[in-house]
């Protein structure tokens, strides 16, 4: 019962993991823009574009580095990531097959 329990507790985390990755990456236009608005219009500074999209690229990289650091909770190995290659929208672990 307990490798249920853990089995459960990770497969929430990676959701949480992957939810943050994919709202950044496709929130990344209107997020920069509406940040831009506030800054600009609503707090009467002049903010850089600039300064905003690198900030905004940073967080996704690491919401990528977070997702691509998850561990499969059967052989502890990179779930997503073999010596080669990151595969996000990967469905089984990329060293034991453990289904998604």
């Amino acid at each position: 019962m307990p490798t249920s329990l853990s089995f459960e507790a990770a497969w929430r985390d990676l959701n949480r993991r992957s939810t943050i990755l994919w709202l950044l990456l496709f929130g990344c236009f209107p997020g920069v823009f509406l940040l831009l608005y506030l800054l600009n219009e609503l707090l009467l500074q002049d903010a850089p574009i600039l300064g905003i999209a690198l900030a905004w690229m940073a967080a996704i990289a690491w919401a990528g580095i977070r997702m691509a650091s998850f561990t499969c909770p059967s052989c502890r190995r990179l779930f997503f990531e073999n010596w080669y290659f990151f595969k996000p929208l990967r469905r089984s672990c990329a060293y034991c097959g453990l289904q998604r």
